[in-house]
């Protein structure tokens, strides 16, 4: 039965409308929470004058950015392993083993790493991604770096993630691990419109599809015309209006051939639904705000997420999640007023909200 949220807070930036019901039998909860502590406030407050700085992609430091070196912290407190799975590298994080023995696991997270396409894991990433596993040490985590824009937009880099996506979920499907694909801002766009798109045309009996999407402040409509993301600007602390078109733009720079082969075998047959594939802005391999959710019911892949109301990419994301809703995908999502981009994977700094958002990332994921 679905737990309902009544009077969500309002809050600066925006008001989070959060619809009060859904379907009977379908599983959907909204945590709404508010308020900020004195550090955070304190914080927001001195980075929200330097924002521009803060989302400088600047220029690649090596002929492959997309080859990463592991933090000094991450390697200390987990294995990793580096492979390269159909041309994208990955990094299989495991809790460390004392005896150097493989061991077999319940749950696999396949996580893409957010930085507005066009960087790779920051060190911000392997800590965050380095603390779930020790969290959860039934669990592995891969780290898949994949093609960047501007060098690799979309309709170039998207084909090679789903061919590398294919190869992991199979290798898991093999080993009977659950699979979360999760993903922060742009790296969330990506677990969303992977997911939705690949299970079209998947073989179900063959290959197992995820249990759950995890989406953490994710982009999901690139047109970013919400008319509520000019007043949220005043508050966001990282992101902008304006830095979020940039790197929109530089993901999905325009249109292209809509009848070009494709490179993941996926088909590119409509399902009825009123769909451009071309690449664009309303394409639902860029935009999961266009995507088809009945995939995610039939299959029973759960949607997952958090939402930040001073974050940009905030009035996009709770759009998804009521298209969620609506249209009775099961998931649990957080919602936290006053709160920045992608605010957990600063829980390090001891940010009480960030503390507590892992927190619940954590007990969502031991759930899926």
């Amino acid at each position: 039965m679905a737990t309902q949220t009544i009077s969500p807070p309002v809050v600066d930036g925006y008001r989070d409308s959060d619809d009060e019901f859904s379907a009977d039998d379908q599983e959907f909860h909204v945590d709404e929470r508010s308020g900020r502590s004195w550090p955070t406030k304190i914080l927001h407050n001195v980075i929200q004058p330097i924002k521009p700085k803060l989302v400088d992609i600047g220029k690649v430091s090596s002929a492959d950015p997309t080859r990463c070196k592991p933090s000094r912290g991450a390697r200390k407190r987990c294995d990793v392993q580096e492979n390269k799975v159909e041309g994208i590298w990955t990094y299989d994080m495991t809790p460390k083993s004392s005896d150097g023995e493989k061991r077999s696991y319940d749950r696999r997270i396949l996580y893409f790493a957010g930085g507005g396409w066009q960087a790779p894991p920051s060190g911000q990433h392997w800590t965050f991604c380095a603390e779930m596993i020790n969290r959860l040490q039934d669990t592995r985590l891969t780290l898949i770096s994949y093609p960047l824009a501007p060098k690799d937009p979309v309709q170039d880099s998207f084909p090679a993630i789903c061919k590398t996506y294919n190869v992991l979920l199979k290798e898991s499907s093999e080993l009977g691990e659950r699979v979360i694909v999760a993903g922060d801002s742009s790296g969330g766009n990506i677990a969303l419109c992977v997911v939705t798109w690949t299970m079209r045309d998947q073989d179900v009996q063959a290959i197992r599809p995820p249990s759950a999407i995890l989406a953490i402040t994710a982009t999901t409509d690139l047109s970013h015309n919400h008319p509520d993301i000019k007043e949220v600007d005043k508050y966001d602390p990282i992101l902008s209006e304006s830095s979020i078109n940039d790197t929109a733009g530089a993901w999905a720079p325009g249109h292209s051939d809509m009848h070009q082969p494709q490179q993941d075998g996926t088909n590119t047959q409509s399902t009825g639904r009123d769909e451009k594939l071309d690449w664009s802005v309303d394409d639902p391999r860029v935009s999961p705000i266009h995507a088809d959710l009945d995939v995610c019911i039939r299959n029973k892949v759960k949607i997952h997420g958090i939402t930040a109301s001073h974050d940009v990419l905030g009035p996009e994301a709770v759009e998804f999640r009521e298209r969620c809703r609506k249209e009775g995908v099961d998931g649990e999502w957080l919602s936290w007023g006053d709160q920045m981009h992608c605010f957990p994977l600063a829980y390090k700094y001891g940010l009480k909200e960030s503390k507590e958002g892992l927190e619940w990332i954590i007990e969502v994921l031991k759930k899926c």
